[in-house]
């Protein structure tokens, strides 16, 4: 079935990340133009536009029961915005060369970045400060990931390594790899077991946390893949490359159910909304795409 974007909404330079709001009702995308914007779904109008960042979004999450957004920049800052008014509201740095990634634990109060400095810094989201900072890469982390259970942190980087870190003692304690490419992204299985990770190449690779082993790939793409992401539910992974197509999978099985084909240039970001019915997608062609799963 060749489906196409319910929605597709632009930006004025490329689109790096998305994200639902966790009732469905909104739509946050972050970009190369140095704003946010938020968009009323199923509508498509576009609630907010914000600014404040001086370079590019890499992240953006919903918090507070959707009444804030954090995002995160190239500018080396995290920063919260309300959303009732779209203003900012506090900002933090701690890196010192461009951040390029952030996830938020699951209780919302502990925030993760990773940077070109090669660090990864804990962040008390409530106190606008960093807790701790990760060293260990030797060079750039481009992602970052918590486990479902908010214990550990997965960061991927320029070295070639998958690293796991203890969130209580704030030590490495597993590396995954080497991976023969830089990682891309990774992703925590919804039951905490395996990990997905992307580098500059096709091949997903699926990591058995335990066993530190690979235990499953996944090749259809026909270039590098950029983001990887599971269904809540934990039924499917979807990836996006540089090929410009979004590819999910029935983990099940491992077959290919739907090949997503839209955006014209590479897809640096994937959100899923929280009953799994629908996926947004975010572009370098400046565009993001949500679309509706449900019924396909």
């Amino acid at each position: 079935m060749n489906l196409k974007p319910a929605l597709q909404l632009r930006h004025d330079n490329a689109a790096y990340s998305v994200a639902f709001s966790t009732d469905g009702g909104l739509l946050a995308t972050g970009s190369l133009d140095k704003s946010i914007r938020i968009w009323e779904l199923p509508s498509g109008a576009m609630k907010f536009q914000m600014k404040g960042h001086g370079e590019a979004i890499c992240n953006v999450v919903f918090q507070n029961a959707n009444q804030s957004l954090l995002s995160a920049g190239l500018d080396r800052t995290l920063r919260t915005w309300n959303l009732s008014t779209g203003k900012m509201q506090s900002t933090m740095s701690g890196h010192s060369a461009y951040l390029t990634c952030m996830a938020v634990m699951p209780d919302r109060a502990t925030a993760v970045s990773g940077a070109h400095d090669k660090d990864v810094i804990l962040w008390d989201l409530a106190a606008s400060a960093p807790i701790a900072t990760l060293k260990g890469h030797t060079d750039i982390v481009n992602t970052v990931a918590y486990s479902p259970d908010g214990r550990f942190i997965a960061s991927g980087s320029h070295d070639f390594l998958v690293r796991l870190w203890d969130v209580a003692t704030r030590s490495q304690t597993q590396q995954l790899g080497p991976h023969p490419k830089p990682v891309q992204s990774v992703a925590y299985a919804p039951d905490g077991t395996t990990l997905a990770a992307a580098d500059e190449s096709p091949i997903i690779r699926v990591w058995d946390i335990a066993s530190g082993k690979t235990v499953r790939t996944f090749d259809e793409h026909k270039a590098a893949v950029k983001c990887v992401a599971y269904s809540p539910d934990g039924r499917w992974l979807a990836s996006g490359s540089n090929d410009t197509s979004i590819i999910i999978r029935e983990l099940a099985t491992g077959n290919v159910v739907h090949t997503l084909k839209g955006h014209r240039n590479t897809i640096y970001g994937l959100a899923w909304s929280a009953d799994a019915t629908q996926l947004a997608s975010a572009s370098f062609d400046r565009t993001a795409c949500v679309w509706n799963l449900q019924n396909s």
